[in-house]
């Protein structure tokens, strides 16, 4: 079973698949997204339809209301106050607008209430009001007064009926101008609320009204901010704020209820109302779920057909012709150096083949003549054994003929030196007699040391901790003040010398040793300085003498300076000599702390 999972046919098969679901599921995503932004835009459409379609019932409605309240201010009846002549003109009116319309009534400016009307809170058609009624008191005859024109009042409470409602009120003046009173036209809310609500809600949308104060005057939702007895709920469903003149519509989600909806909203200019369109957002996608489901279920249906498609194909165009291959390898590699692939086949088979045949006998004589070759190459590899093992004794030997010239050199001449000395104070000075000769001792003992660790060959970790203070303060002055030269290393020592590698360190000391050999041997100077700086990895030594200058590596003057210039260059440094004939020496040298 493994290996037919590893087969190139099944790989093949596995990845077409796998390519085509990929490529399936990206296209269902974007049809999904696409049909998402298509609902929303329905949905915007919609409610731009649904907002437009209630606007015009209420337009339409008070509009009625308006042409009806001038014809009546038209009337001579109306405009001399003749109340018998009224109330027919009235109940006309009200029986055939009964499905909206409640009472018509005259307020006059002197106090007086003129109402007739049809349904409860009316006795043979007149209004039961209380006693001491005045109309000039009631909202609708203030605003219609101070506004001049027609109004379409807030819900209030009736006076006569225990209700809410509006009133559409227009000043009526006589025939000379002066205002007389105020009509008025009585809307109950839930004859408005059933205009309303009859629109036929498209994908279960919800449509609310609120008034200038975003009290609930119409609202779709079931139990949702209810009315109460003497004034309107206040609207909490929605944010009623964020939706202020939101006519493209966003999505919200309503306070103690789950789910989203899609809300739009738009004001009412006459009254200033608010009315509001809402979509469950649920209902919106439903549609775009459908689709992707059926794309899904076509897709799945597809994808098993191409699989089956391709395994059959996949079986005859390329597990067979491999099985073929593999099977001749196997012979191969089982010792039959006969075995060939069949070449009969046209495609890029029958060319595999060919080329594996070919292969097959280029490795037959590529086998035959491997001992050869082999047996060639080991003498070539001896032989540049030999030459590298030459060469290694070569470098040995350079190595430690530098050192046998740094290290004992530097301690022949300070015994030298001392014993000269000595000499000079033989018989006259025992104090500088007894000095020089411990001085000889100790260079001494520290030449054969120098002799056992250049014999045994030590690496870094077994040379002996080297202290710059020390090797520079107390080992470099003291040997030249053998010959009264004055050392002075104004930069001081830096600290950073001590934490370098070991070889660093073991290099360095030999190369400052040889330096104040040289000067011991050949300045003739009478002062030498010293700078050694550790700056951004790298260390710099300046080793400048008074003497008489003249220095080269060529120039007869020792070993010296070569063996400097090779230690350096071993360490991948740089080295410069700068030595005029009278001129004294200097000697600058940079050595990157990290060089092994």
């Amino acid at each position: 079973m493994m290996r037919l999972f590893h087969s190139v046919g099944t790989k093949f098969i596995v990845s077409i698949i796998l390519s085509v679901v990929l490529f399936l599921g990206a296209l269902m995503l974007v049809t999904y997204n696409s049909q998402k932004q298509a609902a929303l835009e329905n949905a915007r459409e919609l409610s731009a339809v649904i907002l437009s379609q209630t606007l015009w019932r209420i337009d339409a409605l008070f509009g009625e209301v308006r042409q009806l309240a001038r014809s009546f201010a038209a009337y001579p009846a109306v405009r001399e106050i003749r109340p018998e002549a009224m109330k027919p003109l009235v109940l006309a009116a009200v029986g055939a607008r009964s499905n909206y319309l409640r009472a018509i009534y005259l307020g006059t400016t002197g106090g007086e209430m003129h109402e007739w009307g049809i349904g409860p809170g009316f006795v043979d058609h007149t209004a039961n009001l209380e006693e001491g009624y005045d109309p000039r008191r009631r909202p609708w005859y203030r605003q219609a007064v101070e506004r001049g024109r027609f109004t379409v009042s807030e819900p209030y409470l009736y006076a006569s009926v225990p209700a809410l409602g509006i009133t559409g009120a227009l000043p009526v003046h006589n025939s000379r101008g002066e205002r007389i009173g105020v009509l008025g036209l009585d809307i109950l809310l839930e004859d408005l609320r059933r205009m309303i609500g009859a629109l036929a809600p498209h994908k279960e949308s919800k449509v609310i009204l609120l008034n200038s104060e975003n009290r609930v005057i119409v609202n779709q939702f079931d139990g949702a901010d209810g009315v109460e007895t003497d004034k309107l709920a206040r609207f909490t469903l929605f944010d009623a704020a964020g939706l202020e003149g939101n006519v493209r519509g966003r999505l919200m989600e309503p306070r103690g209820r789950e789910g989203l909806y899609f809300v739009a909203s738009t004001t009412h200019g006459l009254t200033g109302w608010k009315l509001l369109v809402a979509f469950p957002y649920n209902a919106l996608m439903q549609p775009a779920r459908e689709t992707v489901r059926s794309i899904v279920m076509l897709e799945g249906v597809l994808t098993a057909i191409l699989g089956i498609v391709l395994a059959m194909l996949g079986n005859t165009l390329i597990t067979r012709p491999l099985g073929g291959i593999l099977r001749v390898i196997r012979r191969i590699e089982e010792g039959d150096r006969e075995a060939r692939v069949p070449e009969d086949r046209g495609d890029e088979f029958g060319l595999l083949a060919r080329q594996f045949n070919r292969l097959v006998d280029t490795i037959r004589e590529y086998h035959e003549g491997l001992e050869t070759k082999v047996k060639r190459r080991t003498e070539d590899l001896l032989r540049l054994r030999g030459e590298n093992l030459r060469l290694r004794l070569i470098e040995e030997k350079e190595k430690i003929y530098g050192y046998l010239h740094d290290s004992l050199g530097a301690r022949l001449t300070n015994i030298n030196i001392s014993n000269a000395v000595a000499q000079s104070a033989l018989g006259r000075d025992g104090k500088t007699l007894r000095e020089m000769l411990g001085r000889i001792e100790t260079n001494t003992e520290g030449g054969i040391e120098d002799l056992k660790e250049i014999l045994r060959g030590a690496e870094d970790g077994d040379r002996r901790i080297i202290d710059f203070e020390w090797v520079i303060n107390a080992n470099l002055r003291k040997r030249l003040e053998l010959k009264e030269i004055a050392l002075s290393c104004p930069a001081g020592v830096p600290e950073e010398l001590n934490g370098l590698p070991r070889g660093v360190r073991f290099e360095l000391e030999k190369i400052l040793q040889e330096l104040t050999s040289n000067v011991l041997k050949h300045s003739e100077a009478t002062a030498v300085t010293l700078r050694v700086l550790f700056r951004e990895g790298w260390v710099t030594v300046v080793f400048a003498d008074n003497g008489r200058g003249g220095a080269t590596e060529s120039g007869g003057q020792g070993y010296g300076l070569t063996s400097i210039r090779h230690r350096v260059a071993y360490l991948g440094g740089a080295f410069d000599v700068d030595s005029p004939p009278g001129g004294g020496t200097t000697v600058r040298l940079a050595i990157p702390a990290a060089a092994a």
